[in-house]
C-alpha cells in the first residue's frame, strides 16, 4: 500500500497548489488480462511479394528467418506496415533511448499494434507521454488515434486509460469531445473506477480549475469511491474532501 499513500500525498500537495502534472502516473495498474485485447486496424504487408523491390523482399525473408537485417531495412519494412519489422524497430529505438526517440517509438509501435502485435502497446503509450502536442505531426497523431481508440472501445484497459490521459485542453489529442467522453464513461461502467479517477485528475490538471471542473471531478470521484478495488476507492474517497475544500476557497474568493 506504500505506493498508494505516496501517490495520495503527492496528489494532495499538487491539488493544494492548484495543478496536477500530466506526467504524474496513476500507480494503480490496469487490468492485466484486458491489456491483452487486440484489434487489427491495419494488417499492412502480410506477404513478401507485396513489397516493391527485390532488396526489401530479401530483407523481409531474412528477418523472418531471424537473420541480421539492417536498421535501415527494418525501418523501410515498417514504413510498409510490416508489423514484425515495426516491433523489432521499436525495440531498437527504445534501446537507444525512449525519450529521445519518442515520436518514432510511438509511431512505429502503433504500426505493430495495428497489425495485431498488442505487446507493443505499452511502448506506444509510454512514448506518447513525451510527445509535444504542438509539434507532433498531425498525420502521426491521426495514426495513434486510429490504433488506440479501437483498442479502447474493444475493452483494452491500457488503451482506454491512454484515451483518457491524452484527451484534454493542451494535451496530445486536444479537447475531449462530448461524444468521446460519453463513450469513455460507457466503457468504464463495469470497470474498477480507475478511469473515473483518471478523468477527475485530468479535470484538476490545470493551474486554475473552475467550479464546473471541481464539481465534475467530484462526480467522477464519487463513482470511483464505490469501486470494489480498495486502492481506487481509498484514493477517490480521500480526494473528495480536498475537492470540497478547494471549492469552498474558490467560492470565498469570488464573493
Amino acid at each position: 500500500m506504500k505506493p498508494l499513500f505516496a501517490l495520495f500525498a503527492l496528489l494532495c500537495s499538487m491539488i493544494a497548489y492548484g495543478a496536477l502534472a500530466q506526467a504524474v502516473p496513476i500507480t494503480i495498474p490496469t487490468d492485466r488480462e484486458t491489456r491483452k485485447i487486440s484489434v487489427v486496424t491495419d494488417r499492412g504487408i502480410t506477404q513478401t511479394k507485396q513489397l516493391p523491390s527485390a532488396a526489401l523482399r530479401q530483407a523481409r525473408r531474412d528477418m523472418n528467418a531471424k537473420k541480421v537485417v539492417s536498421d535501415a531495412d527494418l525501418r523501410k519494412l515498417a514504413d510498409y506496415k510490416d508489423g514484425l519489422a515495426a516491433q523489432k524497430y521499436v525495440a531498437l529505438l527504445v534501446g537507444r533511448g525512449l525519450k529521445q526517440n519518442a515520436s518514432d517509438v510511438a509511431y512505429y509501435a502503433s504500426i505493430a499494434v495495428g497489425a495485431g502485435r498488442v505487446h507493443a502497446l505499452p511502448e506506444m503509450v509510454d512514448a506518447m507521454r513525451y510527445l509535444d502536442p504542438d509539434s507532433e505531426p498531425a498525420a502521426r497523431k491521426r495514426q495513434l488515434i486510429s490504433v488506440l481508440y479501437p483498442h479502447a472501445w474493444a475493452g483494452n484497459s491500457l488503451a482506454l486509460d491512454a484515451v483518457v490521459t491524452f484527451n484534454g485542453e493542451g494535451k496530445l489529442f486536444g479537447a475531449l469531445s462530448e461524444k468521446t467522453r460519453q463513450r469513455i464513461l460507457t466503457h468504464a461502467e463495469d470497470g474498477d473506477g480507475r478511469i473515473e479517477l483518471r478523468m477527475a485528475l485530468n479535470l484538476l490538471d490545470t493551474p486554475a480549475p473552475t467550479r464546473a471542473d471541481l464539481e465534475q471531478a467530484k462526480v467522477y470521484l464519487g463513482r470511483a469511491a464505490k469501486s470494489k478495488t480498495l486502492s481506487v476507492a481509498t484514493t477517490a474517497a480521500n480526494l473528495i474532501p480536498l475537492i470540497d475544500e478547494r471549492h469552498t476557497k474558490l467560492a470565498s474568493a469570488t464573493n
